[in-house]
């Protein structure tokens, strides 16, 4: 092995080390927080109460609180759009951005890809998926995906954003059919100490996707075509003589240290791939929880953590309150033993049987049997479990009127401004998901020049969700010299977005514009196509078609009639000279 790559891999070895080492204890509550928002294993009794108590209901309150908020994102939409934010950067081409990401968005089905990372970060803590670029079939050029990361906890990132892992477990078998010319991390390496302990256990090999930041000398060259200018990187073998022998002009040359991101699978013992990514970010993109940082240490926090002592005690007082009245008899009877003598079978199966009545002995102890009172649930206990209650609504920050639920609040304002409250309590989350969207399509943008850099046919889609093909990068002879038509390299673009929680934007659209025609119905006769044409239910392309058959009509029966001049008066209309006007 040479030098360079044992070099690389016990870098690698350390900092994944330190990585778990530091969210070692961030790791063990995200496992515990999933598994008491899900009440998986009962996860919401503590061990040392499981251990006491044979009676452990589970009235899982916390879980309507996690889905509003979740379900709440799924009907989030980004409106989002390209810009040009240089003098290169061209509005066209950005449309073309817009379509493109739109497209990549659509082939990743990123709607759910988004939403299953902001689920795990409501109850987790944190969520992530990641960019990558793949092959089209059967073709030579690439594409850009976004990927879902099922397992957050496969994920270890550096906060800074300066390397990350994305680590799997494969059996020896599996490492062998997938590696065959390497050899598996396992107990031949113990002599090293314990350097390799995180790669290896019993019959099983870790392998990980290492990605890293580092910094080179990057030149840069201005370069006149003739009719334009474009930014371009110098290598090896393009050079400014290069460039200059191709009949261009070089304008300006600048060196600099700049970022690129480098990506290996590793094994721990041994690099398995490497390449270059584009872009200066790493492609993991993750989504934030609850984030605070103390004392140097980023604790993370999911949206459920607060209220888990107070359902704990929901669970604990609803238990006791079930657990009084199951273990007493239900309403039972004073009886002395002679009055129910020879008929004690009966008597045994009076709460099981539907007996019409139960005989008895007549005594002269007492008139009858007679029933004592029900076994009643003592006042502390139901006290106990309304504070427990109220206490899951306060530390969740959602109320009733937030579920549709009967409260307090007596006028349609008073129930929106209660909702609205909620709202603000967990905009943090949603917004910490509007925000890993953004730097997605943010790397996206930056990956696009070099994974889209060959003349080619690309889908876009538009804001309607209608798809067409548009040619990038062609080359094409204007005035005697070579122009590249849709050159996705040339210029800087970002991206300008905000959420809405819309099903889409024509909805949004559709609404405004009704609004709008409810206040100013004179204007209808322009919106009504408009609306027509932004309608996506079954027969909205015919109600449009009808609507614009209607007006036209309206406007051609609203014209005057034209007569025609009696023919004397044609000809002695007056002849235009040269230079007259009308």
């Amino acid at each position: 092995m040479e030098k360079k790559e044992t070099d690389l891999l016990e870098e690698a070895r350390k900092r994944f080390e330190q990585l778990n080492t530091n969210e070692a204890a961030d790791r063990t509550l995200f496992l515990e927080d999933l598994r008491f928002a899900y009440n998986i294993d009962e996860g919401q009794w503590p061990e040392s109460i499981k251990k006491k108590n044979k009676i452990r209901l589970t009235f899982n309150k916390i879980k309507k609180h996690l889905k509003q908020v979740a379900n709440r994102e799924r009907d989030m939409r980004m409106a989002m759009k390209v810009r040009p934010v240089d003098n290169y950067g061209d509005p066209a081409t950005a449309e073309i951005y817009d379509g493109l990401i739109r497209h990549i968005e659509y082939q990743s089905t990123a709607d759910e890809v988004y939403t299953h990372g902001g689920l795990y970060a409501l109850a987790g803590g944190w969520g992530y998926w990641r960019l990558r670029a793949d092959y089209v079939p059967d073709e030579f050029n690439q594409e850009i995906l976004i990927e879902k990361i099922e397992n957050p906890l496969s994920v270890w990132l550096d906060p800074r954003g300066n390397y990350g892992f994305i680590r799997d477990a494969l059996t020896k078998d599996e490492f062998k059919a997938q590696y065959p010319d390497a050899e598996p991390v396992d107990t031949k390496f113990g002599s090293y100490g314990d350097a390799y302990k995180l790669w290896y256990e019993i019959d099983k090999v870790f392998i990980a996707e290492y990605y890293k930041k580092e910094f080179y000398n990057k030149t840069i060259a201005k370069v006149y075509n003739g009719a334009t200018t474009k930014i371009i990187e110098l290598t090896k073998e393009l050079t400014p003589e290069f460039i200059t022998s191709q009949g261009y002009k070089v304008l300006a040359t600048r060196t600099f240290k700049a970022p690129r991101i480098k990506w290996q699978k590793i094994s721990g013992a041994e690099v398995l791939e490497e390449s270059t990514l584009p872009g200066i970010e790493i492609p993991i993109i993750q989504v934030e929880g609850d984030f605070i940082n103390i004392d140097g240490k980023i604790h993370k926090c999911s949206f459920i953590k607060e209220g888990k002592d107070p359902q704990r005690a929901y669970n604990f007082w609803a238990s006791k309150a079930t657990k009084t009245v199951a273990l007493q008899p239900t309403a039972p009877y004073m009886v002395f033993a002679d009055e129910i003598e020879g008929f004690t079978k009966e008597w045994d199966a009076a709460n099981n049987d539907e007996t019409i009545y139960i005989p008895v002995n007549r005594t002269s102890s007492n008139d009858r049997p007679r029933r004592e009172l029900p076994p009643q649930v003592d006042a502390g206990s139901l006290s106990m479990l309304n504070i427990a209650n109220r206490d899951i609504d306060d530390t969740m920050g959602q109320y009733a009127a937030s579920f549709g639920e009967v409260s307090n609040e007596r006028t349609g304002v008073a129930i929106r401004n209660r909702a609205q409250r909620s709202d603000m309590t967990t905009f943090d989350f949603p917004d910490n998901l509007r925000r890993a969207i953004l730097k997605t399509v943010r790397i996206a943008i930056s990956w696009i020049p070099t994974i889209y850099d060959t003349e080619r046919v690309v889908r876009v889609r538009g804001e309607d969700g209608k798809t067409k093909l548009v040619e990038i990068n062609k080359t094409v002879i204007l005035n005697g010299k070579p122009v590249i038509i849709n050159d996705l390299s040339v210029g800087r673009y970002d991206i300008e977005g905000d959420i809405k929680n819309y099903s889409n934007r024509r909805q949004e659209a559709v609404d405004q514009m009704t609004y709008v025609l409810q206040t100013t119905p004179l204007i209808a006769p322009a919106l009504l196509p408009i609306i027509a044409k932004y309608q996506d239910w079954p027969g909205a392309d015919e109600m449009k078609t009808a609507i614009d058959d209607f007006f036209k009509m309206q406007a051609k029966q609203a014209q005057p009639p034209q007569q025609a001049l009696p023919e004397e008066e044609i000809l002695n209309q007056p002849v235009m000279g040269e230079g007259e006007q009308t």
